[in-house]
Formats: structure tokens, C-alpha cells, sequence
């Protein structure tokens, strides 16, 4: 069922004159110089850096300004030493961020022909994090270690990076998550939120291992511009800002590179879940690929999805495994969402729930999912490792996550994150008393209220040049959204039903037509929506471009 929105969550926006000279200045589109306008672009900012620079910015000229801290060059000095006699263990995270950066720090090794492992922790046996048990098995396994080098966590692992000091063994940290407090005692510690600088703070973990490889020249260029695919794949999933020009190039770049290059296991899951190689953007990322990916961490272990990375023989029986595990997935929220549901009716936690039969693996994704369609913050807890408990907790815009847990970190075993996102690790017997602190803290949030921003423009008036040359300001994402249209309606609604079991709708409206997914009740329950809020995408189909005006929202009035 297609949502609906009241008129006052929306700030509109029309052109104006002053849009019109932004276009004929800087030759784009109406269309576009709109949308930068709401995005509070206007002509001097566009003449202080040029207009190129805004519609397409160029990654080595913003490689340029990342600054990832003092370690960065300490790290390097340490690289330069791994050759072919060289025993590396990449140690990473069971999330696209850090399985990305994990295959990037392998073939890294792999170009100086080092030998090289990699260990990604169980996300229900062992959690988040570096562990200093793992480093312990390193050390005496037999095998030869010269070298661990972390990627996507450790910053603040104390434990397991005195470990590996007491053993000899060399660390090296990358990391990008809010540091606090004390920091893990390493050989070479590169996290921008430690000494960075704004443009380095944005990026993901496989982005801060892929710009320090860069800015370092630690491999030919043209090399490295064929791994960007990973750094952008990650950018995407973890949802950092793509505000950042820099962030906007890498996923710009991997994209194309995803699309004209692809790896051999990446081409077949593409193949597997039937997505074409131009169709691919970041809304297929983060829609349709990046899940099948997460999905082995969140339900097994990270381990299948690095076979898509390093495929063998077996890559289409690797591929159908990930698409099951994803509908498994799926199915499993879809019975989450129903029993948080129902709990909130019932129960006297509206905003902290917790669920005996849940895997905590699915926990952040179906959070995400309630936040956003609550408009609330909410925390989801299941059983983990005895005697924990794991929790994920996801806050709308003007909450800070972070600041919650931090506030009650006493009680908990483990926790991070960010500022609308974090998890945490608690003992059960602890548990009660940690959900009762929760509940009363989430209860009396006060956030900001936010409108959504959102162009008044008639469907008849958009064909896909313009469309296209709006698409010059993506790849869209977080800070940079996706562009959301308005056309107001009055009357009644002119429809008719698509699809073969007629779930679909065609609506008529303003000389133009929008596509209703799942929109069938808008043929019978007597809705009178004041506006329609639609987003314009490229279909592609037998190799011809069209453009389609998708549905999203049913503006509506409140009395």
C-alpha cells in the first residue's frame, strides 16, 4: 500500500527567478537548477568552486583535501616493508563496509604478493569488534603472523591490541567510527574522527583503506581505479553522507566500473537476482544487491559473501545460497515487524522491544524499518551468545543515538555507533533494568521536527533530458536525496490497474502519468488526496531508455 503524508510535513519549493538565471549561467536545466535551489545551491556557490565541480566532481582533484590524520604516512612506512616473504591476517567486519574493506586490504597484499588470511568475527557468537581471543588463536596458531591489519573496527579495543603487542605482532588499525575515551595502542591508528579532516570523517571504512592507498600511492592508479567498485559499494551501504564530493566520486566512479567491468562473482549475483548491468544505481545497491550481500553475516557468516569477491567454480550455487538466505531474511523481518506490532498494543514498551525467537543478525534492518515508519526511536533486543543480550537502536532525525548509550554505558558489556544509529551488548541479568533505562529515556526524546523538501513539478512538464541532466548531482544517497517531486490533485482520481493481478495502478494526472506499485486500494477506498508525491527514474528495457514517474506518497489534507 502506497503511504500517505500530510500537507504540513512538506516544504514545497517552485522556481523563481533567480533559479532561472542559476540555468542560463551555468547551463543545466530548469529542472535542475531547481533542485540545487532547494538544496540551498545557489549561483555563488556554484562561481566559488565552478560549476563543473558541483554537477561532477572530480576525484583526484577532492583526493586532494582529505586529510586521514598523522598516521596515515606511519601506516605506509609500515606497508612498504610486506613483500612475497610477508604473513598478513586482515582482520574485518560482516557488513558490506567491512567485507569491502576486508577483499581490499587482500588485494592490496596480493599485488606485493604477500601471504594473506583474513578472519571476520561471528556476528551472534562473537559481536562487533576486535577481539582479543582471535589475536590470541593468531599468535599461537603455528602460523606465521608479521602483520595484522584491521579494517571497519578496533579503534577502541583496548584489550585486543595490548594482546597483539604482548605476541610482537605489528597493528594497524583502519577504522571510521566516533572514537571516545581511550584508544587501542597500535603501530599506526588511521580513523579521521581521531585527527582527520571533514572530507575523511565522511567516508566509510573501505573509503578511508581505499583514499589512504591513494594518497599514499601505494599501488599504480589505474589499478586502483578498477577497486573502486569496493569503496562504493560500501559508501552506499553504510549510508554515509553523500553530501561529501568525495563520497559523491568514489560511488560516481565504482559505479561505472560495476556496470562496465564487473567482478565475476559480482556479475552473477547481478545475474541471479535479474538486475541489468545499466540499470545499476544506488538505489539497486542499496534495494537489491547490498542485502543479498549482508544477509550471510546478519543469518550465517560473513564468509559466504566474500565468495562473491573471490568466486570459484561454485560461484551460481554461492549466488543462489545468498538470494535464499535474503528471502530468509526477509521473512523473518516481515514477522518481526508484525510482533513489534502487536506488542506495542498490548504491552507497557512502546519504544523497547525484545523477542525470545528473534535472531539478533536481522535486528538493525527491521529497526531501521520502524524508526522510519513510526517516525519514533526504537530499540530491538534478542538473545545473543549466553549470557548477552544484543540490541540495535535506531533514532529519527534530531535524536542522538549515541548520546543515549553513552549515558547509561555503565550497565552495558559493548556498545557503538552513530548518531542515528548504534548497538549494544548487555548481560541478561541486567537486562530489566536496562530496558526500563531505555524505555524512559525514548519516551521523553524530543526531536526536531523536520519537513520534507520536495519540488512542485507537473508530470507533463518532465521528459528524460531533463531527467538525465538532473542526474548530474547523484549518485544520490544520505545528505543528497533522492529527488522528490509534487503535483497537487483535485477531483477525482483517474486510474486504471497494471499488472497481472492488477495490484498495480496507472494514475492520470496533469498531463502526465505515475505508476503506482501496490497502489490497487487507490481504485476503491474513496481516497481524495490534495497532491501526489512521485520520483522520476530510467527504465530500461530491450536496450531502450524511458523515463518513469514512480508513485511514493498520497499527500493529503488535515482538517
Amino acid at each position: 500500500m502506497i503511504p500517505s503524508c500530510p500537507e504540513e510535513k512538506l516544504r514545497v519549493w517552485a522556481p523563481d527567478d533567480s533559479t532561472k538565471a542559476v540555468a542560463r549561467e551555468f547551463n543545466c536545466s530548469l529542472f535542475t537548477a531547481s533542485l540545487l535551489a532547494m538544496r540551498g545551491v545557489g549561483a555563488d556557490d556554484m562561481a566559488s568552486v565552478g560549476a563543473k565541480h558541483w554537477m561532477r566532481p572530480e576525484l583526484g582533484r577532492w583526493m586532494e583535501k582529505v586529510d586521514l590524520g598523522a598516521d596515515s604516512a606511519a601506516a605506509a612506512r609500515i606497508w612498504s616493508t610486506v613483500s612475497e616473504a610477508s604473513s598478513i591476517v586482515v582482520y574485518g567486519d560482516y557488513d558490506v563496509d567491512g567485507i569491502a574493506a576486508t577483499t581490499f586490504m587482500l588485494e592490496l597484499a596480493m599485488l606485493r604478493k604477500a601471504r594473506v588470511r583474513y578472519y571476520i568475527p561471528h556476528r551472534y557468537n562473537q559481536g562487533y569488534g576486535f577481539h582479543h581471543g582471535v589475536v590470541k588463536t593468531i599468535a599461537e596458531s603455528g602460523c606465521r603472523c608479521d602483520l595484522i591489519v584491521v579494517v571497519d573496527c578496533g579503534t577502541q579495543n583496548i584489550e585486543a591490541a595490548q594482546t597483539a603487542k604482548k605476541y610482537g605482532i605489528p597493528l594497524i588499525i583502519f577504522d571510521h567510527h566516533l572514537a571516545r575515551g581511550e584508544l587501542a595502542g597500535c603501530d599506526a591508528l588511521i580513523n579521521p574522527h581521531v585527527d582527520g579532516n571533514d572530507l575523511a570523517r565522511k567516508l566509510c571504512a573501505a573509503g578511508v583503506v581505499w583514499s589512504w592507498a591513494w594518497k599514499n600511492e601505494l599501488a599504480p592508479q589505474q589499478w586502483l581505479k578498477a577497486s573502486i567498485d569496493l569503496p562504493a559499494l560500501a559508501t552506499v551501504a553504510d549510508c554515509v553522507p553523500m553530501s561529501s564530493p568525495v563520497n559523491r566520486a568514489i560511488v560516481r566512479e565504482g559505479l561505472d566500473v560495476m556496470r562496465t567491468r564487473p567482478r565475476p562473482g559480482f556479475q552473477a549475483l547481478m545475474r541471479g537476482i535479474e538486475l541489468e548491468n545499466q540499470s545499476l544505481d544506488t538505489d539497486a545497491l542499496s534495494m537489491r544487491l547490498i542485502p543479498c550481500l549482508n544477509a550471510a553475516g546478519r543469518l550465517e557468516i560473513a564468509d559466504r559473501s566474500m565468495k562473491i569477491f573471490f568466486p570459484k567454480s561454485e560461484i551460481e550455487d554461492d549466488v543462489r545460497h545468498l538470494i535464499d538466505l535474503n528471502r530468509r531474511r526477509r521473512d523473518l523481518s516481515a514477522k518481526i515487524i508484525s510482533d513489534v506490532e502487536k506488542s506495542a498494543l498490548t504491552s507497557d514498551y512502546k519504544h523497547v522491544m525484545y523477542g525470545d525467537d528473534w535472531p539478533a543478525g536481522v535486528l538493525s534492518s527491521v529497526a531501521s524499518q520502524v524508526c522510519c515508519a513510526h517516525d519514533a526511536p526504537i530499540v530491538l533486543a534478542a538473545p545473543a551468545q549466553p549470557p548477552l543480550i544484543r540490541g540495535t537502536l535506531r533514532v529519527p532525525p534530531g535524536v542522538d543515538a549515541e548520546a543515549i548509550l553513552s549515558s547509561i554505558s555503565d550497565d552495558l558489556a559493548s556498545w557503538g555507533g552513530h548518531r542515528m544509529a548504534a548497538g549494544f551488548s548487555v548481560n541478561a541479568e541486567r537486562w530489566q533494568d536496562v530496558r526500563d533505562k531505555l524505555e524512559c529515556i525514548l519516551s521523553k526524546a524530543e526531536r526536531v521536527v523536520e519537513k520534507e523538501d520536495i519540488l512542485r513539478w507537473s508530470p507533463s512538464e518532465l521528459d528524460l533530458g531533463s531527467w538525465k541532466d538532473a542526474e548530474r548531482l547523484g549518485p544520490f544517497g544520505v545528505d543528497n536525496p533522492y529527488p522528490k517531486l509534487f503535483c497537487s490533485h483535485s477531483g477525482d482520481i483517474c486510474a486504471e490497474p497494471l499488472g497481472r493481478k492488477g495490484n498495480h495502478v496507472k494514475i492520470f494526472v496533469d498531463g502526465g502519468e505515475l505508476l503506482g506499485f501496490t497502489g490497487e486500494h487507490l481504485l476503491s477506498d474513496g481516497c481524495s488526496p490534495s497532491g501526489w508525491i512521485y520520483k522520476p527514474r530510467v527504465n530500461f528495457w530491450r536496450n531502450l531508455e524511458s523515463l518513469q514517474l514512480v508513485l511514493e506518497k498520497i499527500v493529503v489534507s488535515v482538517a
